[in-house]
């Protein structure tokens, strides 16, 4: 009898450590470092949306969406980019929409700022939709997963990183 409750108490463990250990997304990159450009930012999907988008994984878990207006945000740089996010950021301790030049830009621009968590190997947060987005990450791109009302949205974001 004590052997089958060791091994149940064994099993049960084992689980949990598996369940546990792969809960959060293992990477190859930082997916702190610099930000990621979404697919299509100077091309037709900005033209439509008015908007060059960029998403901004910070530590201590919030994200960071900035919308740039198109056309000007094609003579914005990957730096000024990185460091509009990163003032924007310390403008706030919460979750915030913020709108400004963050002492980068010639233009408004806004940045929506909120936690995420984790959830089977992604992480999930408040945008605006529906339901909340869903972001999975590669070795060099995220793809942001956007309720919709027949469909989900899945748009790539490639990462970016300024040369040092």
């Amino acid at each position: 009898m004590k052997g089958r409750y060791t091994k149940t108490l064994l099993l049960n463990l084992l689980t949990f450590i598996t369940v546990v250990g792969f809960s959060t997304p293992i990477q190859a990159i930082d997916i702190y470092q610099g930000h990621f450009s979404r697919e299509g930012n100077n091309d037709s999907p900005s033209i439509t949306s008015r908007n060059n988008i960029y998403i901004k994984l910070f530590k201590n878990q919030w994200v960071a969406m900035l919308y740039i207006p198109y056309p000007y945000a094609r003579s914005v740089s990957a730096a000024a980019v990185t460091k509009v996010f990163q003032q924007a950021k310390s403008q706030t301790t919460g979750s915030a929409y913020l709108r400004g030049e963050f002492g980068q830009l010639q233009e408004l621009a806004t940045v929506q700022i909120e936690k995420f968590g984790y959830l089977d190997n992604q992480l999930v947060f408040e945008c605006g939709a529906l339901s909340p987005c869903t972001i999975k990450l590669y070795d060099d791109f995220l793809e942001l997963i956007k309720p919709g009302v027949i469909s989900e949205h899945i748009i790539k974001y490639n990462h970016v990183i300024e040369a040092e």
